[in-house]
């Protein structure tokens, strides 16, 4: 098992972070997944979870969240708060979106 850490835009309740844990324990080979809502993070627990961002990140896209992997976010992607409160790149809303 490996844990790898996503940052998640959009989060900014309760519910929300529910959201996302859900849609990250629906992806296959998921063990675990939990969500630091302060920090807006989420860590998954996964079989070569490493290997698996895409499929992280999709889910969390179907579920209205823009997500990385905080490895990429370092690297000069777009950081947390970039994106408007719940908005994913498909326009889609989070659980909270106004």
């Amino acid at each position: 098992m490996e844990t790898i850490e996503l940052e998640v835009d959009g989060m900014t309740c309760g519910s929300c972070a529910a959201s996302v844990t859900q849609a990250l324990r629906r992806v296959p080979g998921v063990r675990d997944a939990t969500v630091d809502l302060q920090g807006g993070v989420a860590r998954v627990i996964a079989e070569n979870a490493s290997q698996r961002v895409q499929a992280f990140v999709a889910a969390l896209d179907e579920a209205g969240y823009k997500a990385r992997s905080s490895s990429a976010a370092t690297a000069g992607q777009q950081h947390k708060g970039d994106h408007a409160h719940g908005a994913s790149a498909s326009g889609r809303g989070g659980c909270c979106s106004h």
